[in-house]
């Protein structure tokens, strides 16, 4: 009877462990692939935020340009007439330039929506990575609503009364435009361009890819 009563615990024993590592082993499988999935993730997010930086300084760097173009139409307002027919042709291309901007959030979405955020076990690089988006937003609609001004002043410029003298060949023409008042003023506030660096300030989007970076433990080259 003792036998059997000691062959019965064994047995129950034997099961218990068996479902004890069963568990474990399974848990193990789990974390390891909740942690490839956070990794994978994480890289999804950093291309993309990386992305969205190279797109800012791309356009900032034509706000820039555009600043020098004007900059140039207004110096030579005097002498337009005899100017090189390349380089109107040139400025007045960058000044009447059709830009615009947007950048991408499907990696945050992706985040989002399959609950890999709670997984990342870091609150600080969740906060740093949903302030870098929120940047990436605040960049964009400034840039574009300084695009979008610029576009409405240039549109506005262009009436009845001038459609003819301003836009004889389909576009306005810069020589005709800077010898009225509206565009030498329109002409200079784009060479007037102020303050890009506070409003293309990317400090937040940095600081979460640098973060990324430490949390992988691997080091991505910029």
């Amino acid at each position: 009877m003792k036998e059997s009563v000691a062959s019965f615990l064994s047995n129950v024993l034997s099961v218990v462990l068996g479902i004890v590592i069963t568990f474990s082993i399974q848990g193990m499988i789990d974390r390891s692939r909740d942690r490839k999935e956070v990794r994978s993730a994480l890289q999804l997010v950093r291309t993309e935020l990386q992305a969205n930086v190279d797109d800012i300084s791309v356009m900032c760097d034509y706000l820039w340009q555009e600043k020098a173009s004007a900059e140039y139409i207004l110096q030579h307002r005097m002498e337009i007439d005899s100017c090189p027919s390349d380089s109107i042709s040139y400025h007045s291309g960058i000044i009447f330039a059709e830009a615009s901007i947007s950048v991408s959030q499907d990696a945050l979405e992706l985040l989002k929506n399959s609950s890999l955020f709670q997984k990342i076990g870091s609150n600080d690089l969740s906060m740093k990575i949903i302030r870098a988006y929120d940047s990436c937003g605040t960049i964009v609609a400034a840039l574009n609503s300084h695009l979008d001004t610029r576009n409405s002043q240039f549109e506005g410029s262009v009436n009845e009364e001038t459609a003819g003298k301003f836009a004889s060949t389909g576009g306005i023409d810069i020589r005709d435009f800077i010898k009225t008042d509206y565009g030498l003023y329109v002409i200079r506030r784009l060479a007037s361009l102020y303050g890009i660096e506070s409003i293309s300030d990317t400090s937040d989007i940095t600081d979460a890819l640098d973060a990324i970076d430490a949390f992988l433990g691997k080091r991505f080259s910029l």
